[in-house]
């Protein structure tokens, strides 16, 4: 209510206030101050609320990476054990929830004709292997003779081919110390040549540094940075990083010089100086085009422009003369050590070629020392009194009667099943006297559970398997024993994705490092793999990170006042419990606005 409305009241209503004023003016006054009061709680009310700030404080810590997926406990060694014959059960040993160990005989079948032949093989390889033995007791003396002269000739070949390793391994000495003189000689003679190299490659290397300070004179002029500025902001800037680079690369080359130890590295070091310093040339071509292509202004006079341009005109002459002499002397010093390095080159061809003597001298000795002793071994059969042929020919018939010693012998196995490892029995689907005919081979006999250690199988969102590498650690919380972690190692990652309800995933399979007793294969929790952690960084809530008006990352940080300062900031790593890491923006013992509440 305004005055100019209060105004507009009939001429009546002030009257009567007047009158009642004047007759009860305490009444008045208590009437007033409760209407005053009135008035201001309504307008208390009626004022808009303070904002509501959540905040946390950005602290200090260590950040870990995680991805989490709900796992599974599986086992991989879910075996089914059937007979490979028919035949009726003779005799069944285990039954459902068995533990078992390797090599145990859990059932057999009826298998009294099989071992009868088994003991038939067996006669009939001891009789050969008798009739072998026999003909072993003599040998004629001329085949005697026969292997001695064969032994003679490869204790001839052994001799020559240990002779060829003495000549090769003289050669090879020979061709290393001339080899060793060519180097030698290389050395002295160009030590002069490294002396005057290293001398002009500090020389002008040093007018390039000059050319450098220079340019950045010219730069730092006021007028000509506001030119570059506004016309030329990225040439500039391209300038200065180029600068940078060559300044940081041309004092690198000057420290090389005092690494200089053979006439190789003075090769490399003025190469390199030579490119360095070429490099610095480009620069200072683009700088004077730069400054050229600048336009006159009222901060930038045509005067100050021709001054910059002669200035950077002169370095570029004295950067061109320095590549220019660098240039020379890489090539005198590269002549000088051409003729040095053709010759050692060719010393060192020598020098391979004596080497691939010697090994294949050294082949060769052990070709024949095992060929003699073979010869020898012969030899020493041959003496024991049997002819090379007839013992063959035993020798064959015992292994013939020992090949269906071992046929029988499987199929006599083939009755019996046994565990192929520690395990336990999951179920029995036999009966002894029962008649297993061929349609039975489609059902297991026995199935056992494998002793093995279990693994966790988990999927892994599209977004996520990235992060996840093999030998990552992580813990599964089992839902039938919550508030205890069990630890896990990645052991295998699908290559391709499994599509689980509708969504592309990656399976990932996990070792326990202790699985303990206690886990059955079946349970499941939530599962977490450890992909990345930070130490001693600042760290701050995710949900406090929004987009700044031009799409950067910003936090919002209340000051002491209560004013909100919106700050950009450079976000890190994600990490656990929704917090991220925080490299730039950002203090510890800031306060962070969350969330504001309106």
């Amino acid at each position: 209510m305004n005055l100019a409305s209060i105004l507009r009241w009939p001429k009546g209503f002030y009257q009567f206030v007047s009158r009642v004023v004047r007759k009860r003016p305490k009444t008045s006054l208590a009437v007033l101050l409760i209407f005053s009061m009135l008035y201001l709680f309504i307008w208390y009310l009626r004022q808009p609320a303070p904002p509501e700030y959540i905040t946390e404080m950005s602290t200090r810590g260590d950040l870990r990476q995680v991805v989490e997926a709900v796992g599974e406990v599986i086992s991989e060694k879910d075996i089914k054990l059937q007979f490979p014959i028919t035949g009726i059960v003779y005799q069944v040993n285990v039954g459902e929830g068995d533990v078992v160990t390797k090599g145990q005989e859990l059932a057999r079948l009826r298998s009294s004709g099989l071992a009868a032949d088994v003991n038939s093989a067996a006669a009939q390889v001891a009789s050969a292997q008798a009739d072998l033995r026999e003909l072993m007791e003599g040998t004629r003396p001329e085949e005697i003779a026969i292997r001695e002269a064969s032994v003679l000739n490869k204790k001839a070949s052994l001799e020559a081919a240990r002779e060829s390793l003495n000549t090769s391994e003289r050669t090879l000495e020979i061709s290393q110390r001339k080899l060793e003189i060519l180097q030698d000689e290389a050395r002295v003679s160009l030590d002069g040549y490294i002396s005057t190299a290293k001398s002009s490659a500090s020389q002008n290397l040093s007018i390039a540094l000059t050319a450098i300070n220079s340019l950045d004179d010219v730069l730092n002029n006021v007028d000509l940075q506001d030119g570059f500025i506004k016309y030329a902001p990225h040439e500039y800037q391209s300038i200065l990083n180029n600068l940078k680079s060559a300044n940081s690369l041309i004092n690198a080359d000057l420290d090389r010089i005092s690494t200089v130890r053979d006439y190789h590295d003075a090769i490399s070091v003025l190469a390199l100086s030579r490119d360095n310093v070429a490099a610095l040339g480009s620069t200072l071509n683009q700088t004077y085009s730069t400054v050229s292509s600048l336009p006159i202004s009222p901060s930038l006079s045509n005067a100050d422009r021709e001054s910059s341009k002669s200035d950077i005109a002169t370095q570029r002459t004295n950067a061109q003369t320095a590549q220019s002499a660098l240039e020379s002397a890489h090539k005198t010093m590269r002549d000088a050590a051409a003729g040095f390095d053709t010759k050692i080159a060719a010393e060192e061809k020598t020098v391979i070629a004596a080497e691939g003597a010697r090994d294949e001298a050294i082949a060769a000795i052990r070709t024949y020392e095992t060929s003699l002793r073979t010869e020898e071994a012969e030899m020493a059969l041959l003496r024991a009194g049997a002819r090379q042929t007839d013992i063959d020919s035993a020798r064959a018939r015992v292994n013939q009667y020992y090949a269906q010693l071992q046929r029988a012998r499987e199929r006599f196995e083939d009755t019996v099943i046994k565990a192929p490892l520690d395990g336990t029995i999951t179920q029995v689907n036999l009966k002894e006297g029962e008649l297993l005919s061929t349609s039975f081979a489609s059902d297991a006999a026995i199935t056992m559970l494998g002793v093995s250690p279990y693994r966790i199988v988990l999927y892994v969102a599209e977004i996520d398997i990235p992060k996840v590498q093999l030998t990552q650690t992580g813990a599964i919380e089992v839902d039938a024993f919550p508030n205890e972690k069990f630890l896990l190692t990645v052991s295998e990652i699908d290559p391709a994705a499994t599509d689980r309800d509708g969504v592309s995933k990656y399976r990932a399979k996990l070792d326990f490092v202790d699985q303990g007793d206690m886990l059955k294969i079946g349970m499941t929790g939530d599962a977490e793999i450890y992909t990345d952690s930070r130490e001693d960084i600042i760290i701050i809530p995710g949900r406090a990170v929004i987009t700044g008006d031009e799409g950067q990352d910003a936090v919002r940080i209340l000051a002491e006042d209560s004013e909100i300062e919106e700050r950009d900031v450079t976000i890190g790593m994600d990490g656990e419990g929704g917090s991220v890491e925080v490299i730039s923006g950002v203090k510890e013992g800031e306060t962070v606005v969350v969330l504001i509440k309106k």
